[in-house]
């Protein structure tokens, strides 16, 4: 399959379109909300449905990477190197 690449929109610029969902609940993603996700072929896509909110679904490209998804979670750089370290040795201890 050729890779379409598509201008992503600017983030002010609404987006309306519309999909057919087909026999096997699949839908082709109109260029137009493929654009605004700044989405392209083998892109994964997370949609999200609230049951408060019949009817809507939310879309959303899913991360490629975590890496740097959490900062400070683990505290400091130096903080996380000693947990690591303490943690290791508590394997070393236990063996």
């Amino acid at each position: 399959m050729r890779k379409r690449s598509v201008t992503a929109l600017p983030p002010t610029a609404p987006v309306t379109a519309e999909a057919r969902l087909r026999p096997r609940y699949q839908l082709t993603l109109p260029e137009a909300v493929a654009a605004a996700l700044a989405a392209a072929p083998d892109d994964c896509l997370v949609f999200q449905a609230d049951p408060t909110e019949p009817g809507v679904v939310r879309v959303r490209k899913a991360r490629i990477s975590w890496a740097g998804a959490a900062p400070g979670v683990f505290g400091t750089e130096d903080e996380f190197a000693a947990f690591v370290r303490a943690e290791r040795a508590s394997w070393a201890a236990e063996g």
